[in-house]
């Protein structure tokens, strides 16, 4: 017996499933806003400095984001595209079973495991009842996931790249440019779903336009005062073309 290997087996609580908003890659938020669900979007903003630059969490960062232009300042933008699931997740069954089980995200695939590299996997972090964690298959050893569970978290961090440029640009397109400060707060907007699906089917695979007022939203003093001496631009500190939730 490994002492550090971690157990799971879903026990169809249905808690995951609840109360959320779940990453998609590009293709998967086409399926889902195609089958009449809602996705919102989450923008986050950051520069490089020299001090961050060869940092392994600025280049993870940097590798899913996109760089744009504020006027006199150059900085990235990661858009996350989510499956709306603020109430439950529109295909969770009655019997807390998934209705699309055979298409489900990948991070759902993935679950409990997480896709961010710096985050370890953490039972107590998690809301699955305790029966969950004492048998099943074995999710991770030393913190390393099996096999298939690590092909499917590379693959999320591919699409995840592969798909950057493209997310920004769609959001530039349907005007949603005030990203949030990445780890001060959330800009998220819940776009109209027609047009989002439009706009993802429609995409130039070949241009990346990212030419908006990108504005940055935060309401911590000291931060603001950081990004105006910096000539990043800010936006208002209320609006109703997204939600903010600050850190």
């Amino acid at each position: 017996m490994n002492n550090n290997a971690v157990r799971y087996t879903c026990v169809a609580c249905g808690i995951c499933c609840k109360d959320r908003l779940v990453p998609l890659t590009m293709n998967e938020a086409e399926q889902w806003l195609a089958r009449g669900d809602d996705v919102a979007v989450i923008l986050e903003a950051f520069s490089q400095s020299s001090e961050s630059e060869a940092t392994p969490e600025y280049l993870h960062n940097a590798s899913r984001a996109a760089k744009v232009s504020t006027g006199k300042k150059d900085i990235h933008v990661i858009a996350v595209f989510a499956g709306n699931a603020l109430k439950q997740c529109p295909s969770l069954r009655a019997d807390n079973l998934c209705g699309i089980y055979e298409e489900r995200p990948l991070v759902c695939r993935i679950y409990p495991m997480e896709i961010n590299p710096f985050i370890g996997l953490s039972a107590q972090n998690k809301l699955c009842p305790p029966e969950s964690w004492e048998s099943g298959e074995i999710l991770c050893t030393d913190g390393v996931a099996n096999p298939p569970l690590r092909e499917l978290i590379n693959q999320s961090r591919r699409a995840d790249q592969q798909d950057a440029a493209a997310k920004v640009a769609i959001c530039a397109s349907l005007g949603m440019s005030v990203a949030s400060w990445k780890g001060d707060g959330f800009a998220v907007y819940f776009p109209q779903r027609e047009a989002l699906l439009a706009a993802i089917q429609t995409r130039d695979i070949n241009t990346a336009d990212f030419d908006v007022s990108w504005k940055v939203r935060t309401d911590n003093p000291f931060l603001r005062q950081q990004l105006i001496e910096a000539q990043v631009p800010l936006a208002h500190e209320s609006s109703n073309d997204y939600l903010y939730q600050a850190l």
